[in-house]
């Protein structure tokens, strides 16, 4: 055994070499250059694929966001289309009973009065009357009779008081 100091100490000098490593031994137990190598290209393969998916993603996002403006626009011109149609369906219904009450005045002015072969002016019959009616303004020529065209002064004299 040394009683001085390690450093003078044969059998300390020789634990020291023993833990000392050298250089090799320590990238051959820590690291070596091709797994350096190795994880840098994994590292550049990795940002590759991380640029991708970040591209693929502004990408989406720009469909997106033109797929949000395009339904947009859809539901603004849905909202558009259902206002005109309330406002037609308004308008319709305005009219259908313009026409109701023309129909009844209509009835009512022609009630005395008899097309041939034809019972008196009722709402039952009320289409196949105005068609009659229709036919015989359309054709005049066809009814130059005198008691037709006293029929056709009689109905024109019994429409004449209704407001179109």
């Amino acid at each position: 055994t040394c009683f001085f100091s390690l450093s003078g100490c044969p059998r300390a000098t020789f634990a020291g070499k023993k833990g000392k490593l050298s250089g090799d031994e320590i990238l051959n137990t820590k690291f070596k250059t091709s797994d350096v190598l190795e994880n840098d290209e994994e590292i550049k393969q990795l940002n590759k694929e991380i640029s991708e998916l970040n591209e693929s993603n502004s990408e989406m996002e720009a469909a997106m966001v033109k797929l949000q403006s395009q339904i947009s626009t859809m539901e603004k011109n849905l909202k558009n289309i259902e206002e005109e149609n309330k406002i037609i369906e308004e308008q319709n219904e305005a009219l259908f009973l313009e026409l109701s009450g023309l129909s009844q005045a209509l009835i009512q002015s022609l009630a005395n009065i008899r097309l041939p072969h034809m019972e008196p002016i009722s709402e039952q019959n009320f289409d196949a009357y105005v068609n009659t009616l229709t036919d015989m303004y359309t054709n005049q020529e066809c009814y130059q009779n005198p008691e037709n065209k006293d029929l056709l002064e009689s109905i024109k004299q019994a429409v004449k008081g209704i407001q179109v």
